[in-house]
């Protein structure tokens, strides 16, 4: 829900900001919370400007929509670190955009804005994940460190032991690439989400610092694998090669799966299926986290989509 506001008049503006409707924005929050995931509260009057806020106002706001259970983002003149660690301290996300484009407010400077009770050395504990989100280490952050990682977009850190910075596989050669920070609910823990390269996270050569189950990241890993170095015999080569028998294979298990009716018989077909789905996946060049984001991008869809079945598909 996108809340445009007149702060002077403090009413709700539409058809291009121009027009104030007469309703106050806290009433209007107020009434739309209960609906509403969640609320972007712009002042007009200072987008683009990049003079600062009215966190007074965005305060109210805040408590407003907190009582219905929504979030609210705040937008429009922000401008430094300090305005934003405020946002958050009341609550409210920070969105940034003039500032950020005219580089005046560095990206990693806004990320670690918020950041509270370091330990000493100025440091926080940063857990490593997997875009699956498989705890892969525990490592250390600065301010700077932090800063460099973002901009770089790699898996940068703090070494306590040497005292300086590190870039993970800068030796190793098992590199990553940094795909989102986040903070904490306490600001005093970092969790960076990457895409580990080579043998793994862990100097033993090993994905992760913690011994983990088998699991679909592990078997698409398998499957990739087989893709980049077929071996004779593999029937997984022998489906990645031929795309008639693996639509074949996919039609012949789904169907078995969903004749299925006995527990071990559904759990059964479940796993062939997945992996068959997994070999159509990495042949077509896709990964898991791409699975992910989709369903995630559906779960948040507002329209859903109707389960019936399209012209000419088998019954």
């Amino acid at each position: 829900m996108i809340a445009a506001v007149d702060a002077e008049r403090g009413q709700v503006v539409v058809e291009g900001w121009r027009t104030a409707t007469g309703t106050s924005v806290l009433e209007r929050i107020r009434t739309l919370a209960p609906a509403a995931g969640g609320f972007l509260f712009t002042q007009v009057e200072k987008e683009g400007a990049m003079g600062g806020f009215d966190f007074q106002a965005v305060a109210a706001a805040v408590r407003a929509a907190s009582d219905g259970g929504a979030r609210l983002t705040a937008a429009g003149g922000i401008t430094t670190a300090s305005e934003i660690a405020e946002l958050d301290r009341i609550g409210a996300d920070a969105q940034v955009g003039m500032a950020l484009y005219t580089g005046r407010l560095p990206l990693g400077e806004a990320v670690a804005a918020p950041l509270a009770k370091p330990l000493d050395g100025s440091v926080w504990p940063t857990v490593v994940c997997d875009e699956w989100g498989h705890a892969l280490g525990l490592v250390w952050s600065t301010r700077e460190s932090l800063a460099r990682a973002i901009a770089q977009r790699k898996g940068i850190y703090w070494s306590r032991s040497r005292q300086a910075l590190w870039e993970k596989g800068a030796t190793s050669g098992n590199t990553q690439e940094l795909v989102r920070v986040d903070l904490d609910c306490d600001r005093d823990a970092l969790r960076f989400t990457v895409r580990q390269r080579g043998a793994g996270f862990c100097h033993l050569e090993r994905p992760a610092c913690w011994p983990s189950g088998f699991d679909l990241d592990d078997l698409a890993r398998t499957i990739t694998q087989r893709a980049a170095r077929p071996e004779s015999g593999s029937g997984t080569g022998k489906l990645l090669a031929d795309p008639a028998l693996l639509a074949a294979k996919l039609r012949e298990e789904a169907d078995e799966l969903g004749r299925a009716n006995a527990r071990a018989d559904v759990v059964h077909e479940t796993a062939d299926v997945l992996y068959l789905a997994l070999v159509a996946l990495v042949r077509g060049g896709g990964t898991l986290a791409d699975v992910a984001a989709e369903l995630s991008r559906r779960h948040g869809a507002v329209t859903r989509r109707p389960m019936v079945l399209k012209p000419g598909a088998a019954t």
